[in-house]
């Protein structure tokens, strides 16, 4: 078992330049961790690479070994069983942290409902990225990346590993945070210095993607339910009680994949900012409104959602909630009612 106060699990195949600035920057930026390095049948210069960097690190790092790839989540839940630290980071090896990545990661990690953690990440390349600390604190999303997520250790004694039947991708991510939310741990974005990531090579025929891909989405879709897209225009007599009681219900249902677009006056707008409503979650979204013409501003600006979301509803049916006439609208009874747990 290890001492470390993180364990890091990198799957490595191939790519011995890139591998080596991802270990380089963590041996560089990261005390106190372990490195589960996998190998999934890399070529001779990688392997040479793995080997020199495992003995350099000696105890601070777990090499293993596979003759052959066995698909990128079975060897992330290889790592994860082969954890033993009560912050696991998963991290591609075509990934590359900054100075005081893992404070954000282990201050978080702290929370009782941690279950996910989803670091800043920026495009390598792109423009030049901010090492200072944002002042906003983490805010919960929908659901992780493949490029550099942590996992607490409470939340897989949980649930476990991911599920290794899915697409690899987003579906498998957004599942695990169906997962973990139904076990009561949170999914939280950080608000800390980025991790630089490039995007990940795509392997297989493009039919055969696809096929994975709408399986996929079929699969999630038949265990969690369909997600739902609504939009909420909040009364300008609208009070700070009515609107606590909307948003917990919106956060409620953003926890299962639900999104929201709120349309807010002006002074409704601040009160939601004062008291910091606005951070709750990812899939929350704020809209100010202008003090002039408001509905024509509402109107246009749902016109423009319905090009992305065909079936975005309005909600309706509580204190402080507008109508929009000629809008499909849904009651906030039938809106609680459609999105309670699903039970798996």
């Amino acid at each position: 078992m290890s001492s470390a106060g993180t364990d890091i699990i990198i799957p490595v195949w191939n790519m011995p330049t890139e591998t080596r600035d991802c270990l380089a920057t963590l041996v560089e930026h990261s005390p106190d961790v372990r490195l589960i390095l996998l190998d999934t049948g890399s070529d001779q210069a990688t392997e040479q690479l793995l080997q020199e960097f495992a003995d350099f690190l000696d105890s601070r790092a777990l090499l293993l070994r596979s003759e052959s790839a066995h698909g990128y989540v079975a060897t992330v839940n290889r790592g994860l069983a082969k954890a033993s630290a009560p912050l696991v980071v998963v991290m591609r090896s075509t990934s590359r942290v900054t100075p005081g990545w893992l404070e954000s990661f282990q201050e978080a990690a702290l929370r009782p409902d941690a279950g996910i953690l989803v670091p800043r990440l920026e495009l390598s390349g792109t423009a030049p990225f901010r090492t200072k600390k944002p002042k906003c604190c983490a805010v919960e999303a929908l659901c992780g990346s493949f490029s550099a997520l942590g996992i607490t250790r409470n939340l897989y004694g949980a649930v476990g590993g991911f599920d290794e039947g899915l697409d690899g991708d987003l579906w498998c991510l957004k599942d695990y945070s169906r997962r973990a939310e139904r076990s009561g741990f949170r999914t939280l974005r950080l608000a800390g210095p980025p991790i630089l990531y490039r995007e990940p090579t795509r392997y297989g025929s493009p039919e055969r993607r696809e096929k994975n891909l709408l399986k996929s989405i079929a699969t999630y879709t038949e265990r969690w339910g369909k997600e739902q897209v609504f939009c909420s225009i909040l009364s300008p007599d609208i009070d700070q009680e009515a609107v606590g009681k909307a948003c917990n219900s919106m956060l409620a249902a953003a926890r299962r994949g639900h999104h929201f677009f709120v349309f807010a006056p002006p002074s409704v707008y601040r009160m939601i900012l004062s008291a910091s409503l606005h951070t709750l979650h990812d899939n929350i979204q704020l809209h100010k409104l202008p003090s002039f013409y408001p509905f024509r501003a509402c109107r246009s600006a749902i016109a423009r959602l319905r090009d992305t979301y065909r079936n975005i509803c309005v909600l309706t049916g509580l204190d402080g909630l507008l109508d929009l006439e000629g809008e499909k609208g849904v009651t906030f009874a039938e809106f609680e009612k459609s999105i309670s747990p699903v039970e798996v």
